[in-house]
């Protein structure tokens, strides 16, 4: 007797979207198979063994289509969630593990991380789904754990003391945004400024306190080159000259004018 092929099409199609995308294409053999020797066990029944047709291996998906990099992440377990994600989303999605140990072994010496990996034709749908999925992870962290923080992110910020063109600077030179500020008197203010995704606060003042010390800050940006150029010209000292170092990084220092030391990096890795 053959498999009613048009029954099993019947029974995915009353399936849920839901409860159809929660099934692993890869286990609906071994699914099927346990299911029937059920049945027979059940109706104790003995099987007529057949002749197994040869078994063809599954082709390696590095020889299906060229494999494209959709995240390399730092954690196991966050490849390994990203990779089911995308997969009950009907996207090929593959972690070194996945491979045979000679390619395991290439992919480890090429990334530095756990890198997802999926055909080029499925690259932007991946992509979507994977940013779709990191922009609720933030919403939901900011929502539920970040309640206590000011602004809801930048628990560990700089505090850095200057003069009255300290806030112009940060906003000139790092395209700083302007959160929130609090005067004291027409020449004293304190302000909150977010540089990328994280908060810095200054207290600016003419004369700064007598107490105020020079603090230091490490700051990424998209062009070291750019960025220490705009500090020069905002009036800031150079500390170090934009230069490539061996951790992966283009680095430059710069001192504003009330002696805070400014680092700027980009990451040139992969």
């Amino acid at each position: 007797m053959k498999l009613d092929i048009d029954a099993i099409r019947q029974q995915y199609a009353e399936l849920s979207d839901e409860a159809l995308l929660e099934i692993e294409p890869r286990d609906l053999v071994d699914a099927a198979r346990r299911c029937y020797e059920e049945e027979v066990a059940q109706r104790q029944l003995k099987s007529v063994p057949v002749k197994s047709a040869p078994v063809e291996h599954a082709a390696d998906p590095l020889d299906e289509e060229d494999l494209n990099l959709v995240v390399d992440y730092n954690n196991p377990q966050d490849a390994e969630a990203s990779r089911d994600l995308l997969r009950k989303a009907g996207i090929r999605a593959y972690l070194p593990d996945d491979f045979p140990e000679e390619r395991k072994q290439s992919l480890d010496w090429v990334f530095r991380g756990v890198p997802l990996l999926v055909p080029a034709s499925m690259l932007d749908a991946a992509r979507e789904i994977i940013d779709e999925q990191d922009e609720g992870d933030r919403k939901a962290f900011r929502a539920n754990e970040t309640s206590y923080i000011r602004h809801g992110l930048g628990a560990a910020r700089a505090y850095l003391y200057g003069g009255l063109d300290l806030l112009e600077f940060v906003l000139e030179v790092f395209g700083g945004l302007e959160l929130e500020r609090h005067e004291f008197s027409a020449k004293a203010f304190h302000v909150e400024v977010m540089i990328g995704d994280s908060v810095i606060a200054l207290e600016a003042s003419d004369p700064p306190p007598a107490a105020a010390t020079p603090g230091s800050v490490y700051v990424y940006v998209a062009d070291v080159d750019d960025a220490y150029a705009r500090a020069l010209k905002s009036g800031a000292t150079s500390v170090a000259k934009p230069a490539d170092k061996p951790y992966d990084e283009r680095t430059a220092g710069v001192k504003d004018g009330f002696g805070n030391t400014w680092w700027m990096a980009t990451y040139t890795g992969v």
